[in-house]
C-alpha cells in the first residue's frame, strides 16, 4: 500500500491543482469529483453554456473535470463537427471564435455523452427532445438531476405542457430551469450578464448555481421553476412583435409600448394557466423576466428574423435558412403553441398582442397592425 505521507501529499497536490485551475489550464480530464456534468445540445446558447461548465468543472472540487457535450453530428467542409470541436476547442459553426477549455469533450453518440452523468443540462429545440429521453434515462447515473435551458413550451389536449415536466416524467428526475438575459454571442466574449435558475430542490438548485456562476455570469436562484420557464418561452413571442416594429422603422417609443404590453400578457398567461404553481411576482423582476424580455427585443434571432419578415424578405423558412446558420427560430413555434392553447380555451381576446403577433406571422395580417391592438 502507498506510504501515508506520500498518499497525503498526492491528495493535497490534487486539491491545489484543482483550486488553481483557470480557464485555459490543461488538467487531466476525468479527475475525481462526485458530480459529473453533461450538456445535451450544442447550438449557439448550448455552446455558450458548456463553455462555462468546462471552466467551472476545473474550478470546483465537487465536479469531475471532464464535461461531455452531445453534438448532433454534421459535416463541416468534409470533416465531422465533433472532431473539429475536440481538436480546436471551438464550435466553429455555432459559436465561432469562443474557445472551450480542453476538458469539454464533444461526443456524437448520445448514450456515451451522458453515460454516468449526475448533472445533465439540456439546451436544444424542444421539438427534438422527446425521442432522446429513453436513451438518456438508460445511460445517466442513478438519481441524476437535470436542468433545462430550453426556451419553449409544448401542449396537449389539456393545455400547456412545460418542458421541465416532460423531463421530470421522461427521466424520473428532479429538474431545475435556467433562463435569463443571455444572448449567446455576448456571453462568448465574456461580457457581463445575469441569469436565473429556478429550482424545486434547493440543494440541486445550489449545485447548478455552482456549475454556472462565473465572473461574467452572475446566477440568481428562485424557488419558482414554472415562472422562470414560462418567462423564457413567452418572451420570444414578444420579441417577434419587436422585430415587426423594427422592420417597419418604428422607434423606441413603439418598441417600449410593445414590451410593456407583452410583459403584462406574459404575467397574465402565467397566472391564468398556473394559478396554484406558486409563481412569485418577483420572478418577473429577475433576469429571466423583464431583463430577458428587454435584451431579446433588442438583440437575438427572433427579433432579427421578424424584422426581415416585416420587410418582406421571404417566408419564415427562407429567413431561418438565410439568417440562422442551421439554428432554429423558437418564437414562431412558441407563438403557434400558445395560440393553439388560447384558441382551444377561447381566450384569444384576452391576449391581443400574442394574438396579433400570430396573425401577422401565419394568417397574412399586415405587420403595421401590430400597433392596432
Amino acid at each position: 500500500s502507498p506510504h501515508p505521507v506520500t498518499s497525503t501529499a498526492c491528495t493535497m497536490l490534487s486539491r491545489v491543482s484543482k483550486g488553481l485551475a483557470r480557464p485555459g489550464s490543461r488538467l487531466l480530464s476525468g479527475a475525481a469529483g462526485s458530480e459529473k456534468l453533461a450538456m445535451v445540445g450544442s447550438g449557439n446558447f448550448g455552446s455558450a453554456l458548456v463553455r462555462i461548465l468546462g471552466q467551472n468543472a476545473l474550478r470546483h472540487d465537487i465536479f469531475d473535470n471532464e464535461v461531455k457535450l452531445y453534438v448532433y453530428e454534421e459535416m463541416i467542409d468534409g470533416k465531422p463537427l465533433t472532431e473539429i470541436i475536440n481538436e480546436t476547442n471551438e464550435n466553429v459553426k455555432y459559436l465561432k471564435g469562443a474557445k472551450f477549455t480542453p476538458n469539454v469533450k464533444a461526443v456524437p453518440d448520445l448514450a456515451e455523452a451522458v453515460k454516468g452523468a449526475t448533472m445533465v443540462c439540456f439546451c436544444l429545440p424542444h421539438q427534438f427532445l422527446k425521442p432522446l429521453m429513453p436513451t438518456i434515462k438508460e445511460s445517466v447515473a442513478p438519481g441524476a438531476k437535470v436542468l433545462s435551458a430550453i426556451k419553449g413550451i409544448d401542449f396537449d389536449d389539456n393545455g400547456v405542457v412545460l418542458i421541465s415536466d416532460l423531463l421530470r416524467q421522461g427521466l424520473n428526475a428532479d429538474c431545475s430551469v435556467l433562463m435569463g438575459a443571455n444572448v449567446a454571442n455576448d456571453m462568448a466574449s465574456d461580457q457581463f450578464c445575469e441569469t436565473t435558475i429556478g429550482y424545486k430542490d434547493a440543494k440541486n438548485g445550489e449545485l447548478f448555481k455552482l456549475a454556472f456562476d462565473a465572473p461574467a455570469l452572475k446566477v440568481g436562484t428562485v424557488p419558482d421553476t414554472v415562472g422562470v420557464e414560462l418567462c423564457g418561452a413567452l418572451k420570444n413571442i414578444v420579441a417577434i412583435g419587436a422585430g415587426y416594429s423594427d422592420g417597419l422603422g418604428y422607434g423606441g417609443n413603439t418598441k417600449a409600448a410593445l414590451i410593456r404590453i407583452g410583459l403584462k400578457e406574459m404575467i397574465k398567461f402565467c397566472k391564468m394557466f398556473y394559478p396554484t404553481a406558486g409563481i412569485d411576482d418577483d420572478t418577473f423582476l429577475e433576469s429571466c423576466g423583464v431583463a430577458d424580455l428587454i435584451t431579446t427585443c433588442f438583440g437575438g434571432r427572433n427579433r432579427a428574423c421578424a424584422e426581415a419578415f416585416a420587410k418582406g424578405e421571404g417566408t419564415w423558412d427562407d429567413i431561418e435558412k438565410s439568417k440562422l446558420n442551421g439554428q432554429k427560430l423558437q418564437g414562431t413555434i412558441t407563438a403557434k403553441d400558445v395560440m393553439t392553447v388560447l384558441k382551444h380555451k377561447k381566450l384569444e381576446a384576452q391576449f391581443p398582442l400574442f394574438a396579433r403577433i400570430y396573425e401577422i406571422a401565419f394568417e397574412g395580417k399586415d405587420p403595421k397592425s401590430i400597433v392596432e391592438l
